[in-house]
């Protein structure tokens, strides 16, 4: 394709979701300007793959960025957000979170965003399912939709979502790592299917966070660690017959970890204690990017270089360089004060209506 075949390209993408109005996140468009190639296109490829060929203008030509930090507090029961600068820099010091989630939620911890469907998945364990939410934008504000059953009958702590919409989730209490797939939701099958099974698979040992690419789901093991391996990685689709030769264990330094996030070929992570951690997608050996925390819990990237981690005990959500050369004992700076802070997203949004 040339570029003038994009806006054909571009036409055939609300084929996967075609209930929804036309909205491209500047993480998928910066995707497709990256992966132009010969590659083949396949309709149930991930978004950033449909426009393979395609030359596309920079997202701001399809309309103004509206970026937003999404945030949980299990103490509060309630979900708030802060309006991030659309040119990509960092959080202002000192804006005041916004309430975007009081009422329906108990212990809200992991929160997912999927960019291209405008969707909010909110993992509440004490809900025994996992829910999601319509995020919906008037102006610089945020509100949602109802509450929408995803998973029934689990105990979900942390999510996670790819391209295509298939959501990911650890169930601590069940020693799984399990999912409901864009189908099942489109069908309103709600009966999650199991991934990864701690009684089959040892690398699954109280699973906490956990984060995705289109090729693998990334989790940290909350008991156990140094054993069974701190952060796991394990292709979507394990072998039937040996699932443990599909997962790989990368970093095997702390024994309780809980948040996850990926950023570039980065994997950040936290402990129980006051440490946040990375380490290569490939594996390898472990840095500590900072030991400033009390007790840090979920972590996000923000597609443009900056990572957010929560810290329930500092009630803050603080921000650091993602690309910092060497990545070890980084100065965090505060982002927001948010009592409980817990669960991070960020959510991105190009209007082209």
């Amino acid at each position: 394709f040339g570029s003038s075949a994009a806006p054909q390209v571009l036409g055939a993408i609300p084929a996967l979701a075609p209930r929804r109005q036309l909205h491209y996140p500047r993480s998928v468009i910066f995707h497709f300007r990256l992966m132009a190639s010969g590659a083949r296109v396949v309709r149930r490829a991930p978004l950033a793959a449909l426009c393979l060929w395609a030359i596309l203008p920079a997202a701001e030509a399809f309309g103004e960025a509206q970026k937003y930090l999404i945030v949980s507090s299990p103490s509060t029961h309630r979900v708030a957000y802060l309006r991030l600068p659309g040119s990509g820099a960092p959080a202002v010091a000192g804006e005041a979170m916004r309430t975007l989630i009081d009422t329906g939620l108990n212990v809200p911890q992991g929160v997912a965003v999927d960019q291209y469907r405008q969707m909010l998945f909110v993992a509440d364990p004490d809900l025994a399912r996992l829910v999601s939410y319509q995020l919906i934008r008037s102006g610089d504000a945020l509100t949602v939709g109802s509450q929408t059953t995803v998973a029934d009958n689990v105990e979900a702590r942390w999510v996670a979502v790819d391209g295509i919409g298939n959501v990911f989730f650890t169930d601590e209490a069940a020693n799984r790592v399990m999912k409901v797939t864009a189908e099942m939701m489109e069908s309103g099958n709600t009966s999650a299917i199991t991934v990864y099974d701690g009684a089959s698979v040892s690398s699954v040992s109280s699973p906490g966070g956990l984060a995705m690419d289109n090729f693998f789901v990334y989790w940290a093991n909350k008991a156990s660690g140094t054993e069974s391996g701190t952060v796991i990685r394990g292709t979507h689709f394990p072998d039937a017959q040996d699932p443990g030769s599909s997962v790989l264990s990368l970093a095997s330094n702390s024994m309780k970890s809980y948040g996850v996030c990926l950023a570039a070929n980065s994997i950040f992570y936290t402990d129980d204690t006051a440490n946040l951690y990375s380490v290569s997608r490939s594996g390898g050996e472990p840095a500590t990017v900072s030991t400033a925390l009390q007790n840090p819990r979920g972590c996000a990237f923000d597609g443009e270089g900056t990572v957010y981690v929560a810290d329930k005990t500092n009630n803050a959500v603080y921000e650091f360089p993602s690309n910092v050369k060497g990545l070890s004992q980084v100065p965090l700076s505060k982002a927001a004060d948010f009592l409980g802070a817990f669960g991070v997203a960020v959510y991105v949004e190009v209007d082209v209506s």
